[in-house]
């Protein structure tokens, strides 16, 4: 633990609204788990994974745990000396300046916004399925309604507390990862005493693909950064938000290897054959039987609503944060006076939250198509994020003159090499990939053009972004302790 004195300002600071010092470390950590759906990726990915990385699927997966342990390692150099609202946003305009910083900030908007209506849609199609097994009649109609029906849910919620949010999803979170793991544990040990089916063979992939497999084993770990968007609200700030980055992508990690690890061995026998251990969305032929079905239709739910809960979390903090900085209109900036929440910028991102998956499910063949566009666009955002704040490590150390050899090599390393997977998998990828990225492309244009547009009203708006938290009289009085920072 290292003590410094950081100034105290009585003056009102740009972040004042949200509540301080309200979140426990596994509240915190609850945020990071949350937007990341474990329990739905370590079901659903590895099985993803397998045809693209063949026997070099645990490899894969314990490769992309080292990297983005690595990218949170960048992160936690930023957490460690700053309270930020926005997280990756204001760290990165720290690091890189303005311009760079607003891409983060935007590709983080877009990787929220999207991971949130993927979890909307997917929360709604599993409530669909779970209905549709009592007689309750199928169909897209049924699931619009029901994506609603979880986005106004989710809006009660947070509007009335992050603490109240943070429990819940963390709760909800935890059981979908419990059930996830026993279903996968009875179908593993199905297929090792022979009462099922045996595995299918798995061949070694071509080389082609394997860049494929690494991007796509990356973006299950995308959502972990966002502790750093609650930690204006966390008790010891620089101590908890820290250990949670720090450690939750060892921990998922740990999952992830232990699901492919089954499904490279387990299959699950079914009235039309044997089938890997994965669970198709609802509206496709290859779902589970059984009971097993059931209990994995209800843990993903689970786990798709308490993604819905951590992604707009997120988002809402850093639109917050924007409507303070002048980015985006005062509006919101404004925190609800009871709740001491960003409840504008909740009230105007949820119904874009339930409208755009909705149109997209009546305009697509399939709620699968929608949820995995969806998640590819959420994917480049969080993508462009990390690569930028892990450049961006090095800068900001070198700008207050604490930069060592360690973030230095690390920063610029781990950038190096997410550039190079993107760039191999791009050169293997099929169309639809294409279009996630033109898609993705033009919502980062549109951000960066209202950043030069509101200037123009803004002057000072280049060094007003990145705001982030000031020490205040009060807090010398209170369980806050900003100046208590662990490296």
């Amino acid at each position: 633990v290292q003590t410094c004195a950081l100034p105290i300002s009585v003056t009102h600071h740009l972040v004042a609204g949200l509540q301080r010092a309200q979140l426990t470390f596994t509240q915190v950590l609850g945020q990071s788990v949350s937007a990341v759906a474990p329990s739905a990726v370590m079901v659903t990915l590895p099985a993803l994974v397998l045809p693209a990385a063949g026997h070099t699927t645990i490899a894969v997966f314990v490769l992309t745990a080292l990297m983005m342990t690595a990218v949170g390692y960048c992160i936690t150099q930023f957490s460690t000396r700053m309270v930020a609202v926005s997280g990756l946003y204001s760290y990165t305009v720290k690091g890189l300046g303005p311009v760079p910083g607003i891409a983060a900030g935007w590709s983080l908007v877009v990787g929220y916004a999207a991971a949130a209506m993927a979890s909307a849609l997917g929360a709604a199609s599993y409530i669909a399925a779970l209905l549709g097994r009592v007689g309750v009649p199928d169909g897209k109609p049924v699931i619009a309604g029901l994506t609603v029906l979880v986005g106004g849910a989710a809006l009660i919620l947070m509007v009335r507390g992050i603490r109240l949010s943070a429990r819940i999803s963390l709760a909800v979170e935890l059981f979908a990862i419990v059930v996830a793991g026993v279903v996968l544990m009875i179908a593993f040990g199905g297929a090792v005493t022979g009462s099922t089916a045996p595995a299918k063979t798995v061949e070694d992939a071509p080389h082609s693909a394997l860049g494929f497999a690494l991007l796509l084993a990356i973006t299950s770990y995308v959502g972990f950064e966002s502790a750093s968007t609650v930690a204006r609200e966390a008790q010891r700030p620089f101590v908890t938000v820290t250990r949670a980055i720090r450690w939750t992508p060892l921990a998922l990690g740990a999952l992830y290897t232990f699901a492919a690890v089954l499904q490279a061995t387990g299959t699950i026998h079914t009235g039309t054959g044997s089938t890997p251990i994965v669970l198709a969305l609802p509206d496709s032929a290859n779902t589970l039987a059984g009971a097993l079905s059931i209990a994995m239709e209800v843990g993903i739910t689970a786990s798709w609503i308490a993604c819905v809960i951590g992604s707009t979390t997120a988002l809402s903090r850093t639109l917050f944060a924007m409507g303070r900085e002048g980015l985006l209109p005062d509006a919101m900036g404004h925190a609800h006076p009871r709740y001491r929440t960003p409840h504008v910028a909740l009230t105007i991102a949820m119904p874009v939250i339930v409208a755009v998956p909705v149109g997209y499910l009546f305009a697509a063949e399939s709620s699968r198509d929608v949820l995995v566009g969806l998640l590819a666009v959420s994917a480049h955002g969080y993508i462009v994020a990390y690569l930028l704040v892990c450049l961006a490590t090095p800068a900001f150390l070198r700008r207050i003159g604490e930069l060592t050899t360690v973030p230095l090599v690390v920063g610029l390393a781990t950038a190096a090499t997410m550039v190079a997977i993107i760039i191999w998998a791009a050169l293997s990828v099929a169309s639809p990939v294409w279009i996630a990225t033109a898609v993705y492309s033009a919502l980062l244009a549109m951000g960066l053009v209202g950043f030069l547009v509101r200037r123009r009203t803004v002057p000072d708006l280049a060094e007003r972004v990145g705001v982030f938290d000031e020490t205040i009289a009060g807090d010398v009085f209170a369980d806050y302790n900003p100046w208590e920072v662990r490296r």
